[in-house]
């Protein structure tokens, strides 16, 4: 069997081959915040509205303590479970069955919290409102096609461009999906002390940012929908494939610009910054027990493919490559701070039982085959493993 290296990752090729020839061709943009400026920059007026993965550990610990309080106040009680979903483009149909499958199961619990980046974005607002969505999330993964994604660009267009794609089908798309009844229900959600978090990358500073949607769900902002919609477009906007989305902050009452991208450019899957143990948290909240449920959109190891002596083959199976390599740190991160904090870990992926064939992106046949793959899988208890494959205590 021979599987081609996926399009998107020769799209990221093109684009960087292309804008290498193009020189010094840019779009037109607002002053970045700077570092030291990143404290008081603010979205749409919300204090916490995201927060970095690797910044202040108070600001995302008070995050959660005051989930906390809301979850106390809604009395809510019982084992916390946290859903992790990984990036990975059309294998999202893997989480995306395997979520179908585990309602049919019969024992899906309610996530308190839920996390997504790129792909696992646009599935983890459907994943954290429950099975009400179940249909929903099947139809995205099973009947859309790769003009429902993205629109290459024409060669001399790419070349004054910042990206080789056009994601207008893709925004469409979301918007969709995320209608203003929805982000009402995920801001009810919210205020019982659930927390749904999405991850993007500041690429001007090289940052995993992860945005708390149920903060700006509960906002009294006009833009807060479409705000919602353009952070899932960030998260899903591979860099060079397609074009960044800009985010409009203030800074001491000047307004600057944000430059996002794909989640996965910094981080593939993520549960909570490393660096707030849950060591340090009040006796209550330590004494919860805790499960990390983790989808890992695609396999653990690179299959083989005879890569052709090219430029834009030899760029692109190395950056998909280096995504491959930088998820498995990702999961191996996450297991050594669940351990720290005494959380059960559990971790599913694509193994090597599926062997449909990979010909194009967005293919409807594989997507099909790789949701009904997922939804068999936890239907016969075969996907959660209680360490990353490959680790030994």
């Amino acid at each position: 069997m021979r599987l081609s290296i996926p399009p998107l990752f020769r799209m990221m090729a093109v684009a960087v081959v292309a804008l290498a020839l193009a020189g010094c061709a840019t779009q037109p943009r607002l002053a970045s915040v700077q570092r030291h400026e990143t404290s008081e920059a603010t979205f749409l007026g919300i204090p916490d509205a995201r927060f970095s993965l690797t910044g202040n550990s108070e600001l995302l610990a008070e995050m959660f303590l005051a989930a906390e309080r809301r979850r106390q106040m809604a009395r809510i009680t019982g084992t916390e479970h946290m859903l992790a979903i990984s990036g990975g483009g059309e294998n999202g149909a893997f989480g995306a069955g395997l979520l179908y499958g585990w309602t049919e199961r019969g024992d899906r619990p309610q996530f308190r919290l839920v996390t997504g980046v790129s792909t696992g974005a646009l599935t983890a607002p459907f994943a954290f409102l429950g099975s009400r969505y179940d249909e929903q999330l099947k139809a995205v993964y099973t009947t859309v096609q790769r003009d429902n994604i993205a629109q290459l660009l024409p060669i001399l267009t790419i070349l004054r461009s910042d990206s080789a794609a056009d994601s207008g089908p893709l925004a469409r798309l979301i918007a969709t999906y995320i209608t203003p009844e929805m982000v009402a229900e995920i801001g009810r959600e919210y205020q019982k002390g659930r927390l749904l978090l999405i991850g993007t990358t500041n690429l001007d500073l090289g940052q995993p940012i992860a945005w708390n949607i149920g903060a700006i769900a509960v906002s009294n902002h006009p833009a807060k929908v479409q705000a919602i919609r353009d952070i899932l477009l960030a998260s899903a906007s591979i860099p060079g494939a397609f074009p960044p989305v800009m985010m409009d902050v203030m800074v001491g009452g000047t307004r600057r610009q944000e430059m996002h991208v794909d989640g996965g450019a910094t981080t593939q899957v993520f549960l909570y910054a490393s660096n707030t143990p849950l060591r340090l948290a009040p006796p209550s909240i330590r004494r919860t027990p805790r499960v990390a449920w983790i989808i890992r959109n695609g396999r653990t190891q690179e299959l083989h493919e005879e890569v052709k002596r090219g430029l834009v083959q030899i760029a692109a199976r190395s950056i998909s490559t280096m995504i491959s390599a930088n998820a498995i740190g990702d999961i191996y991160r996450m297991y050594l701070v669940t351990q720290r904090d005494r959380v059960d870990f559990n971790l599913a992926y694509i193994s090597s039982r599926f062997t449909v064939p990979y010909e194009k992106p967005f293919d409807p046949v594989y997507m099909n085959a790789l949701f009904a793959f997922g939804r068999n899988e936890i239907r016969s208890n075969t996907p959660w493993l209680k360490r990353p494959p490959g680790y030994t205590p």
